[in-house]
Protein backbone atom coordinates (compact mmCIF):
# COMPACT_ATOMS: atom_id res chain seq x y z
CA UNK A 1 0.00 0.00 0.00
CA UNK A 2 1.40 3.70 -1.05
CA UNK A 3 1.37 6.63 1.65
CA UNK A 4 2.85 9.57 2.51
CA UNK A 5 3.69 9.87 6.44
CA UNK A 6 6.14 11.97 8.67
CA UNK A 7 9.35 11.19 8.72
CA UNK A 8 11.12 9.30 11.50
CA UNK A 9 14.68 9.81 13.25
CA UNK A 10 14.93 5.68 12.43
CA UNK A 11 14.36 6.84 8.65
CA UNK A 12 17.37 9.11 8.68
CA UNK A 13 19.78 6.49 7.11
CA UNK A 14 17.58 4.89 4.18
CA UNK A 15 16.46 8.87 3.44
CA UNK A 16 20.77 9.50 3.30
CA UNK A 17 20.23 6.29 0.64
CA UNK A 18 17.42 7.31 -1.08
CA UNK A 19 19.05 11.25 -1.80
CA UNK A 20 22.12 9.64 -3.20
CA UNK A 21 20.28 6.95 -5.61
CA UNK A 22 17.80 10.10 -7.01
CA UNK A 23 20.33 12.98 -7.20
CA UNK A 24 23.12 10.29 -8.78
CA UNK A 25 23.17 12.66 -11.86
CA UNK A 26 22.10 16.16 -10.31
CA UNK A 27 23.98 18.66 -11.66
CA UNK A 28 24.42 20.08 -8.30
CA UNK A 29 25.77 16.97 -6.88
CA UNK A 30 28.11 16.29 -10.04
CA UNK A 31 29.55 19.75 -9.52
CA UNK A 32 30.42 19.17 -6.08
CA UNK A 33 31.34 15.67 -6.47
CA UNK A 34 32.47 14.64 -9.26
CA UNK A 35 34.27 11.45 -8.41
CA UNK A 36 32.27 8.65 -9.96
CA UNK A 37 33.90 6.42 -7.41
CA UNK A 38 32.88 8.24 -3.79
CA UNK A 39 30.17 9.94 -5.96
CA UNK A 40 26.96 8.49 -3.59
CA UNK A 41 28.70 7.72 -0.25
CA UNK A 42 29.73 11.55 -0.02
CA UNK A 43 25.93 12.58 -1.19
CA UNK A 44 24.76 10.65 1.09
CA UNK A 45 27.41 11.69 3.87
CA UNK A 46 26.56 15.48 3.21
CA UNK A 47 22.93 15.45 3.22
CA UNK A 48 22.23 13.47 6.33
CA UNK A 49 22.69 15.85 8.61
CA UNK A 50 20.86 18.20 6.86
CA UNK A 51 18.46 15.93 7.12
CA UNK A 52 18.81 15.11 10.73
CA UNK A 53 18.14 19.36 11.08
CA UNK A 54 14.91 19.33 8.95
CA UNK A 55 14.05 16.27 11.46
CA UNK A 56 14.23 18.72 14.23
CA UNK A 57 13.05 22.04 13.48
CA UNK A 58 11.41 21.13 9.53
CA UNK A 59 8.86 19.66 8.11
CA UNK A 60 9.75 16.17 6.59
CA UNK A 61 7.74 13.25 4.91
CA UNK A 62 8.40 10.45 3.33
CA UNK A 63 7.02 8.03 0.67
CA UNK A 64 6.01 4.77 1.64
CA UNK A 65 6.04 1.63 -1.52
CA UNK A 66 5.56 -2.05 -0.08
CA UNK A 67 6.49 -1.14 3.56
CA UNK A 68 9.60 0.72 2.21
CA UNK A 69 10.65 4.01 1.83
CA UNK A 70 10.78 5.01 -1.65
CA UNK A 71 10.65 9.02 -1.35
CA UNK A 72 11.26 12.11 0.59
CA UNK A 73 10.34 15.70 0.80
CA UNK A 74 12.21 18.21 3.19
CA UNK A 75 10.69 21.46 3.97
CA UNK A 76 11.71 24.52 5.48
CA UNK A 77 8.33 25.99 6.96
CA UNK A 78 7.74 30.02 7.69
CA UNK A 79 9.32 30.83 11.07
CA UNK A 80 11.37 27.76 11.30
CA UNK A 81 13.75 28.08 14.43
CA UNK A 82 17.38 27.18 14.24
CA UNK A 83 18.96 23.78 14.03
CA UNK A 84 20.36 22.80 17.87
CA UNK A 85 24.20 23.27 17.73
CA UNK A 86 24.17 19.83 18.84
CA UNK A 87 23.22 18.48 15.85
CA UNK A 88 25.98 17.49 12.91
CA UNK A 89 26.57 20.13 10.34
CA UNK A 90 26.06 19.73 6.42
CA UNK A 91 29.26 22.30 5.79
CA UNK A 92 31.38 20.45 8.51
CA UNK A 93 30.38 17.24 6.56
CA UNK A 94 31.55 18.92 3.67
CA UNK A 95 34.47 20.37 4.60
CA UNK A 96 35.05 16.78 5.76
CA UNK A 97 34.69 15.00 2.46
CA UNK A 98 35.91 17.88 0.03
CA UNK A 99 38.44 19.57 2.09
CA UNK A 100 37.95 23.23 3.41
CA UNK A 101 39.27 25.29 0.60
CA UNK A 102 36.92 23.45 -1.83
CA UNK A 103 33.52 23.50 0.98
CA UNK A 104 34.64 27.20 1.40
CA UNK A 105 34.23 28.08 -2.22
CA UNK A 106 31.15 26.00 -2.77
CA UNK A 107 29.17 27.15 0.47
CA UNK A 108 30.35 30.77 -0.49
CA UNK A 109 28.36 30.41 -4.39
CA UNK A 110 25.85 28.56 -2.58
CA UNK A 111 25.41 31.65 0.10
CA UNK A 112 25.65 33.91 -3.33
CA UNK A 113 21.88 33.04 -4.23
CA UNK A 114 20.54 34.71 -1.17
CA UNK A 115 19.67 37.66 -2.34
CA UNK A 116 17.07 35.98 -4.72
CA UNK A 117 14.84 34.43 -2.53
CA UNK A 118 10.93 35.99 -2.12
CA UNK A 119 10.89 39.23 -0.19
CA UNK A 120 7.73 37.65 1.54
CA UNK A 121 8.24 34.61 3.94
CA UNK A 122 6.82 31.22 2.70
CA UNK A 123 7.54 27.69 3.08
CA UNK A 124 10.88 25.91 1.14
CA UNK A 125 10.88 23.04 -0.07
CA UNK A 126 14.38 22.08 -0.11
CA UNK A 127 14.31 18.46 -1.05
CA UNK A 128 12.40 16.62 -3.17
CA UNK A 129 13.28 13.12 -4.35
CA UNK A 130 12.05 9.95 -4.94
CA UNK A 131 13.92 6.43 -5.78
CA UNK A 132 14.36 6.07 -9.58
CA UNK A 133 12.81 2.60 -9.64
CA UNK A 134 9.71 4.11 -8.12
CA UNK A 135 9.79 7.42 -10.20
CA UNK A 136 6.28 8.03 -12.69
CA UNK A 137 3.99 6.65 -9.98
CA UNK A 138 3.14 9.62 -8.16
CA UNK A 139 5.41 10.14 -5.08
CA UNK A 140 6.60 13.24 -6.04
CA UNK A 141 3.36 14.99 -6.42
CA UNK A 142 1.84 13.60 -3.13
CA UNK A 143 5.00 14.73 -1.22
CA UNK A 144 4.31 17.92 -2.65
CA UNK A 145 0.59 17.94 -1.71
CA UNK A 146 1.41 16.92 2.03
CA UNK A 147 3.59 19.74 2.37
CA UNK A 148 2.83 22.95 4.27
CA UNK A 149 0.10 24.89 3.08
CA UNK A 150 0.15 28.34 1.27
CA UNK A 151 2.38 30.19 -1.11
CA UNK A 152 5.80 27.34 -1.49
CA UNK A 153 8.84 28.06 -3.49
CA UNK A 154 12.26 25.71 -3.86
CA UNK A 155 14.95 25.86 -5.80
CA UNK A 156 16.35 23.70 -8.58
CA UNK A 157 19.38 23.06 -10.51
CA UNK A 158 18.44 19.85 -12.65
CA UNK A 159 16.38 20.73 -15.47
CA UNK A 160 14.71 17.28 -16.01
CA UNK A 161 12.99 18.84 -12.79
CA UNK A 162 11.41 21.68 -14.20
CA UNK A 163 8.49 20.41 -16.53
CA UNK A 164 7.33 18.19 -13.16
CA UNK A 165 6.91 21.64 -11.15
CA UNK A 166 5.69 23.61 -13.69
CA UNK A 167 2.54 21.32 -13.89
CA UNK A 168 2.03 21.26 -10.18
CA UNK A 169 1.85 25.64 -10.84
CA UNK A 170 5.65 26.73 -10.15
CA UNK A 171 7.63 29.03 -12.37
CA UNK A 172 10.88 30.08 -12.45
CA UNK A 173 11.46 33.59 -11.17
CA UNK A 174 15.13 33.73 -10.86
CA UNK A 175 18.26 31.93 -12.47
CA UNK A 176 21.29 32.24 -11.66
CA UNK A 177 24.75 30.33 -12.27
CA UNK A 178 26.42 28.90 -9.64
CA UNK A 179 29.89 30.06 -10.41
CA UNK A 180 31.63 27.68 -12.44
CA UNK A 181 28.90 25.28 -12.16
CA UNK A 182 24.99 24.27 -12.94
CA UNK A 183 22.27 26.77 -13.65
CA UNK A 184 20.33 27.18 -10.89
CA UNK A 185 16.33 28.01 -10.96
CA UNK A 186 14.21 29.49 -8.40
CA UNK A 187 11.04 28.73 -8.84
CA UNK A 188 7.65 29.27 -7.19
CA UNK A 189 3.61 29.85 -7.52
CA UNK A 190 2.43 32.65 -9.19
CA UNK A 191 2.45 36.12 -7.25
CA UNK A 192 5.90 35.32 -5.83
CA UNK A 193 8.84 37.59 -6.43
CA UNK A 194 11.57 39.63 -4.63
CA UNK A 195 14.55 39.03 -2.60
CA UNK A 196 14.79 37.84 1.09
CA UNK A 197 17.92 36.03 2.73
CA UNK A 198 17.20 32.74 3.53
CA UNK A 199 17.89 30.73 0.20
CA UNK A 200 19.27 27.07 0.96
CA UNK A 201 20.16 25.51 -2.58
CA UNK A 202 18.48 22.31 -3.39
CA UNK A 203 20.15 20.01 -5.88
Amino acid sequence: MDEVRAARSTDLTVIGTLLARAYDANPLIRWVFPDDETLASSTAAWLRPSIAQYLAVGVVHVAVADAAVVGVAAWRPVGARVPPASLPSPADALRRLVGRARAEAVLETLAGTRALAPATPRAYLNYLAVDPGHQGRGHGTRLVGAGPAGDTWLGTTDPANVPFYERLGYRTFAPRTLGDGPLLRLMARAGQDGSANQTTVSP
